[in-house]
């Protein structure tokens, strides 16, 4: 692996800082699940860590407890662990909360924060500029005496800088609500740009890697750690770079769309197959390594750009196409008779040198691999076309049945010391036929521009059949190759989910 950022940071140690002192964190807000768009910054922090042999903290951003809670925790710990990474302290935001508000008051005392609070009776704002009455009003919202929305702490920057977020920030809101961590200890809040790297100096981070998206709240996060710096404390100051964010098209990564369509019954929870969310990958089957493989592809640089998530089916394929055990299933069902093969007759035909499926007079093929008009372009059965059914017999048709104008049976005979034949067919025998339950899914696209969720009835439960023998030997949690068709995940007795249809090339 190199990137912009492993340069950076080998620049920064050829300048004189020591290895010993590179430490990273990765800091998730719990108030949603982790979904593909935040698998890039987790594996770059944890790949750098494990590259400079350094340490790395998971730091809970829980600065917010309208929305934060110990469910979402619990849920980024385990998609984490399930990626295979590993932390050396957990910790969280809130843990800091006391000496974030110490440093605050320093800020009123230094002239570098001050009051505003909202009068109801004006309808308008007032600065407090006085420091006795800015650390009064400061207490009281901590002792909650004021009313939310009514006091803020705001940071004394200036509001003529082009700069949005240093147009005089607030820093501390009154929030009255229990923390699911420090429950009613506190009624004021710090915001994420006071929290975020006052976090990072305590906890002697060195490099704060975040998307590009928070490129300009960097002249803040280094005047906030400026304003607060104590070389005997830490003589580090952390330094943030910022990448590009995976911005996922044709699907939906947003916290506040996910929660909508639970909302509206849409989706039951993170783990529907039509989300990105890692829940739902592991539902289908996937493994970790599918997701590692497809961010390495992706790289890291400063562009942002917009990616499909149908990239991510292709590194799929490339792994399952060479892994995943073949079995025939049939959507379609037509009946095929063959004419020259004895009528009680079974033949067990070996799989792989383990298993055996039955072959018989009467089997069942795919309705679409039969055509009665033949054209030069269509390989498969016909009354002029020899085909190979998988594994075993070449046959050819020679005698259809109607019924009400749609084929009913097909006659066929098996044929011997053909060449050259064009197309291989999956099949099942009539006798050892199961039903297979099919979870058949798109992934669910939101347009910004139509503001409009689309595919909402995307899920839909389909009927398979395969041979009751060969089912028996199948591994549930395994992905399995139906042939000529795609791959499925084996979650439950008979019931399969879709991960990728293949292209259909015949």
């Amino acid at each position: 692996m190199n990137n912009f950022i492993i340069k950076e940071i080998n620049k920064d140690i050829n300048n004189g800082l020591s290895k010993k002192k590179l430490k990273f964190r990765f800091a998730p807000e719990p108030n949603g699940v982790l979904h593909l768009g935040h698998v890039k910054a987790l594996y770059i922090n944890f790949k750098l860590a494990k590259l400079f042999n350094c340490k790395i903290n998971l730091r809970f951003d829980d600065t917010n407890p309208k929305n934060e809670n110990l469910f979402y925790v619990k849920k980024i710990i385990n998609n984490i662990k399930w990626l295979g990474f590993k932390w050396n302290k957990l910790s969280f935001t809130s843990d800091y909360f006391l000496i974030l508000y110490k440093w605050a008051k320093k800020l009123i005392i230094k002239k570098k924060a001050y009051i505003q609070y909202y009068n109801k009776n004006t309808q308008k704002n007032y600065n407090v500029y006085d420091i006795d009455k800015n650390l009064y009003h400061f207490n009281n919202m901590k002792l909650g005496k004021y009313d939310e929305n009514m006091f803020v702490l705001r940071a004394n920057i200036s509001k003529e800088l082009p700069n949005y977020h240093l147009k005089n920030p607030i820093i501390y809101r009154i929030i009255k609500k229990n923390h699911y961590k420090t429950l009613n200890k506190w009624c004021i809040y710090p915001t994420y740009d006071w929290a975020h790297g006052q976090s990072d100096y305590i906890e002697k981070i060195s490099h704060s890697l975040c998307s590009i998206e928070f490129q300009n709240h960097k002249p803040l996060y280094n005047l906030f750690i400026n304003y607060i710096y104590n070389k005997t404390f830490n003589s580090l100051k952390p330094k943030q770079i910022e990448f590009s964010k995976l911005n996922i098209i044709d699907t939906i990564t947003s916290k506040r769309q996910f929660n909508y369509l639970i909302k509206k019954k849409i989706i039951k929870n993170y783990e529907d197959p039509r989300l990105s969310t890692l829940n739902s990958f592991k539902k289908k089957g996937y493994k970790s390594i599918y997701i590692i493989n497809f961010i390495k592809k992706i790289g890291f640089t400063k562009r942002n750009y917009n990616i499909s998530i149908k990239t991510l089916d292709i590194e799929v394929k490339k792994i399952l196409i060479k892994k995943a055990p073949i079995i025939m299933v049939l959507f379609n069902p037509i009946k095929l008779i063959i004419k020259n093969f004895k009528k009680k007759y079974v033949k067990w035909i070996k799989l792989n040198n383990k298993y055996k499926i039955p072959f018989t007079r009467y089997i069942y093929i795919e309705y679409d691999d039969f055509k009665l008009k033949h054209d030069n372009t269509f390989y498969r059965l016909s009354l002029k076309n020899y085909i190979r059914l998988k594994y075993s017999y070449i046959i050819k048709a020679y005698k259809i049945i109607k019924k009400k104008n749609k084929i009913k049976k097909i006659y066929c005979k098996i044929y011997k010391n053909i060449k050259n034949i064009k197309s291989t067919i999956q099949w099942v025998s009539y006798n050892f036929i199961k039903k297979i339950k099919i979870l058949n899914y798109k992934y669910i696209y939101f347009n910004k521009k139509k503001n409009k969720i689309y595919n909402i009835n995307s899920l839909k439960s389909i009927i398979g059949y395969t041979d009751k023998i060969y089912i028996k030997n199948l591994k549930i949690n395994n992905i399995y190759q139906f042939l000529r068709i795609g791959f499925f995940y084996f979650y439950k007795k008979n019931n399969f989910i879709k991960i990728l249809y293949m292209e259909k090339k015949y």
